[in-house]
């Protein structure tokens, strides 16, 4: 590979920053109480639309679309619904590697399928304050992943290339196909590595080492 500059690192949220069963457990169990207020029906036939929506654009927030739920209520109302804090605990060291990467002229977006509350409560869980972001791409800003448009909102907002962008997630299909048919660096975090990932990490640490070594190599040619 040729001589290739990053000038953007963009980070997925859920999944990705953290990994919690319990967390997204209680999540699950919230979505589809919501779903079942805002549609009127059943816990078992939100529970029953809602999966057949996901089987078709892979991602609950691209979902409430297709089901007629406006996103920005819904995530207002479910981050008054669920306490991540209660799950989800600061990582020892994410912080710096982010602070280091920055340091070198490298820009930090978050871009997630969230609202920008839950997105904030999942932050401050995390210790992570809210500007330690160039960039902040929610389901309120454009159209959830797997749709280009978060993606190419990253783009525009930071003044770069996708060819200039590194993105690291947790879901090949839903998120990483779309990075990496757009001509994004790919980074996939935990389960199996995958075809749309060009690096695989165990965990969000790993993954940030490696990308700070990709930043240190692009800057002399290496990458």
């Amino acid at each position: 590979m040729g001589r290739r500059r990053f000038r953007l690192l963009a980070l997925d949220m859920d999944g990705t920053l953290y990994s919690s069963r319990s967390y997204v457990e209680e999540l699950e169990k919230a979505i589809v109480a919501l779903v079942a207020e805002m549609l009127g029906v059943s816990s078992e036939a939100a529970a029953r639309r809602l999966a057949e929506a996901k089987s078709r654009v892979l991602t609950t927030s691209a979902s409430l679309d297709l089901l007629g739920i406006p996103r920005s209520e819904f995530y207002e109302r479910l981050s008054r619904m669920v306490e991540p804090a209660s799950h989800i605990k600061p990582r020892i060291g994410v912080e710096d590697v982010l602070r280091r990467i920055k340091a070198r002229g490298v820009k930090i977006a978050l871009h997630t399928n969230a609202g920008r509350a839950l997105t904030k409560k999942v932050l401050s869980a995390l210790g992570l304050k809210p500007d330690l972001f160039d960039i902040i791409v929610t389901s309120e800003d454009a159209a959830p992943k797997p749709s280009p448009q978060g993606y190419e909102l990253l783009l525009l907002s930071a003044g770069c290339r996708a060819e200039e962008c590194i993105y690291v997630g947790d879901r090949a299909i839903a998120e990483l196909r779309t990075a990496k048919i757009m001509g994004m660096f790919t980074v996939k975090v935990g389960g199996r590595p995958s075809i749309w990932a060009d690096v695989h990490a165990g965990d969000i640490l790993e993954a940030l080492e490696q990308v700070e070594k990709l930043v240190e190599g692009s800057e002399t040619g290496g990458v």
